[in-house]
This record gives structure tokens, C-alpha cells and sequence, in this order.
């Protein structure tokens, strides 16, 4: 290569000492937002459950009424009664989910959204400062920087958000209707759910 000023092999070990750092770096940040929130006491579950849930507290339904419309976007029906009739049925079905899930799993999802309520953590791994102003373009952002992430941890937290949001949405008649599909048989669903 004429007029390349770095020596034979130069760039393949600052591509490794990059991809070494940035190895070391990600495990580091989330162990010490970790260690963090252990010492805020947010991993403890001090807070009460906000008012009609088992699982959720008020900075959790302040997360998914961010986190909601950014996974779903268009599928979601513009503002009003039925919107947010929507919203309050999914939150209901993701409390429940949450509350169904084995000891593991549940504390898995609870530390979560700890981590997503958290200040620092937040902004660390999401760029997000405030949940309450983060529109949907702002978390589509983070879910697609966790969903592309080298990191196995940030990959699992995408999966996790985006199957609680999904699984609450096609169980409702509007996720339904979103993938054409006409419901259950009407006597074997009253039935199972009267």
C-alpha cells in the first residue's frame, strides 16, 4: 500500500486491543450499575406496588407507558378512551405475567426494571434521563442499540422488554385484530374465561 503510514499488522492489534477493551468495559458497567443499585437499595423491594397491581410500582408503569409505544408504534390506536383502555388492559396482563413467572424469572424482570428506574443506570445504559419525556423515537433507540449490542446481558434485556410488550398486546382483542386474526371460537373462549 503506497503512502500508508502504519506498519504491517499495526491495525489488526488495535482492532484487538478495541474489541479487548470494549469486552472488559461492558461487563465493568453493568457490574458496577449493579453494585449501585445495591447500594440504593433499589434491587430491595421496599417500594409498594402501584395502586391495582401485584407486581408494578409507579416508576414501573412510568417505564412501560414510555417502553409500550416505542415497541409498538403504529400498532397502537391513537390517543383517547380506546388508547388508553389499552394501555391499562396490557398493564394489567404484563403485571400478571410477571407476578406468574417462577421465583427466578420474577426477580430476573424485577431487577430489570430496576436498573431502567434507576437514574444512573438508566441514563448509562439507555441515554434516556426521564422516562416521562423519552418519546417512542428515544426508545426505539435504546431497543435497537440493546438488540445490535455485543453484549449477551443487553441482548436478554431487549428480548425481555419487547416479549412483555408483545405477549400483553396480541393477548388483547386489538393485537387481534392488528394480525388479522378473528378470535377464538366464541363458546370454548367464554367458557375458559367466564
Amino acid at each position: 500500500m503506497h503512502g500508508s503510514t502504519t506498519a504491517p499488522g499495526e491495525g489488526v492489534d488495535a482492532t484487538r486491543r478495541a474489541l479487548l477493551r470494549a469486552g472488559l468495559l461492558g461487563p465493568l458497567l453493568l457490574g458496577g450499575a449493579g453494585i449501585a443499585a445495591g447500594l440504593s437499595g433499589c434491587t430491595r423491594r421496599v417500594q409498594v406496588s402501584a395502586l391495582g397491581f401485584r407486581m408494578l410500582r409507579d416508576a414501573d408503569v412510568v417505564l412501560l407507558r414510555a417502553l409500550i409505544p416505542g415497541v409498538l408504534g403504529p400498532l397502537l390506536p391513537p390517543g383517547g378512551a380506546e388508547h388508553d383502555a389499552l394501555f391499562h388492559e396490557m398493564m394489567e396482563r404484563i403485571d400478571y405475567g410477571i407476578y406468574r413467572l417462577a421465583p427466578p424469572g420474577r426477580k430476573e424482570v424485577l431487577q430489570l426494571f430496576d436498573l431502567l428506574n434507576l437514574r444512573l443506570t438508566r441514563w448509562a445504559l439507555t441515554g434516556v434521563r426521564s422516562w416521562e419525556h423519552a418519546g417512542p423515537a428515544r426508545v426505539q433507540s435504546f431497543l435497537e442499540r440493546w438488540r445490535t449490542s455485543s453484549m449477551s446481558t443487553l441482548n436478554g434485556g431487549y428480548r425481555g422488554l419487547v416479549k412483555l410488550v408483545a405477549a400483553a398486546f396480541f393477548a388483547s382483542r386489538a393485537g387481534w385484530a392488528a394480525a388479522n386474526y378473528p378470535g377464538p371460537p366464541p363458546g370454548p373462549y367464554q367458557a375458559l374465561n367466564g
